[in-house]
């Protein structure tokens, strides 16, 4: 906390930028359930809703990584101004939408312009502060998303009982054209971006650089692989909580808030040491499935889920730092386009599996398997990373000694 307050103190231009975030969280979380509530009245059907929402997230899906090279060859600020605008202006579309097409091709719409954001807003922030408070940054932005989420929620739930879903996603539209306005205060404040070294003939370009560092890979393949077993929580949690806690709606509802609070307070619990956080938050996931699994009542499983949400905080806060540390300043928007694209199918692909290990085995299996999974992911990430360092350390005692060097990828800078 003391991290983020230093921040908030020293990079007053920053202000503006994370309180356009803490808007545009808002709209994101009450127009989730808005947006799901308006295609279930007007399609009539579940399908309806599942259509609304996968179109939400294949833009990001099939375009991250060329989002995310647009993002790096134009403008990180405009591009964050500019997601806001399509938001805004998609969802008042779906205000006055009516059909089946219209409201598809709005969400899908809405959807281009969150696969526009992330990217952008990632890359944007490491401009926007000192190096040193970078961490502290990453630790905002990931409570300040997870907390207006969350609250976004909240207010809908609230407002659906007074209005309608068309009108909430009217005053959602409004929240992104306020945050548009918010992020375009910085302009001025930006921090130019590190420009590319001369590139050796045959150097590889664009995404291929991004993975061309063996550590890079590891951080992005390990974000899409707990977000896929993650994930399935989101299926599972409401059966959990119906059928095998007996606790009915209420205890769906505390399971879910258990989680979120945590989720805030692990984005802040982050450190110095990013990659212990990166590591502790894997495991710690990994252990809270598990314990949920083996929770003989709704008190149990409040803990193990507030614990799950700690750990995944800590998991994604420490994630983006190390990118961002990793990563060439040049290539932010590849990369994190290119992170979001493969957490975006690892979500999609949890649903689907979630759903069907749910309806085979219940949720207390579906825990259980994806807890064991996210042991092994752990145990890999630890080995893959380990391996890296060695070879890293090796090549460095070669250089040292005169010795020639074999051929490697560029390694990863030290990470604090």
């Amino acid at each position: 906390m003391r991290a983020t307050t230093t921040l908030l103190r020293h990079e007053r231009h920053a202000r503006p930028f994370f309180g356009a975030h803490l808007q545009g969280a808002l709209g994101s979380g009450a127009g989730y359930i808005a947006l799901l509530m308006l295609a279930y009245d007007r399609l009539g059907s579940a399908w309806g809703a599942t259509a609304v929402l996968l179109a939400d997230f294949l833009p990001a899906m099939l375009l991250g990584p060329l989002l995310g090279a647009l993002v790096d060859r134009t403008s990180r600020l405009g591009g964050a101004v500019m997601a806001d605008v399509i938001r805004a202006s998609a969802f008042g579309g779906l205000v006055f939408a009516h059909s089946a097409v219209s409201l598809v091709a709005l969400a899908l719409v809405a959807g281009f312009g969150t696969a526009l954001f992330r990217p952008s807003t990632y890359a944007l922030l490491a401009t926007l502060v000192a190096p040193e408070r970078l961490g502290a940054a990453n630790a905002l932005f990931g409570a300040v998303r997870d907390s207006g989420q969350l609250i976004g929620m909240m207010l809908a739930a609230a407002l659906l009982a007074l209005t309608s879903p068309e009108a909430v996603l009217g005053l959602n539209a409004v929240t992104f054209g306020l945050s548009a306005l918010l992020i375009a205060r910085v302009r001025g404040h930006v921090r130019a971006v590190a420009t590319a070294r001369p590139l050796e003939q045959g150097a590889p370009v664009g995404v291929r650089a991004v993975l061309g560092d063996r550590f890079v890979r590891i951080l992005i393949i390990t974000s899409g692989l707990v977000t896929l077993c993650a994930a399935m929580m989101n299926i599972g949690e409401l059966v959990l909580a119906n059928d095998e806690l007996a606790a009915g709606a209420t205890g769906f509802a505390l399971l879910t808030s258990a989680y979120g609070v945590g989720l805030i307070g692990g984005s802040l619990c982050v450190g110095s040491d990013a990659r212990l956080a990166f590591f502790a938050g894997l495991g710690g996931v990994a252990a809270g499935m598990l314990g949920t699994a083996m929770a003989p009542g709704l008190g149990f499983a409040l803990v193990t889920f507030a614990f799950t949400g700690v750990a995944n905080g800590m998991f994604c806060t420490a994630k983006l730092t190390m990118l961002h540390r990793a990563v060439p300043e040049h290539l932010h928007g590849r990369a994190f386009g290119l992170a979001d694209s493969l957490d975006c199918w690892g979500f999609g692909l949890a649903v689907i599996a979630g759903g069907a290990l749910t309806s085979a085995f219940g949720a207390r299996a579906l825990f259980a398997i994806a807890g064991g999974m996210l042991l092994l992911v752990f145990a890999l990430a630890i080995a893959m990373t380990a391996r890296h360092t060695a070879r890293e350390r090796a090549l460095r005692a070669n250089s040292l000694s005169g010795a020639r060097p074999m051929a490697e990828s560029s390694p990863a800078p030290a990470l604090a």
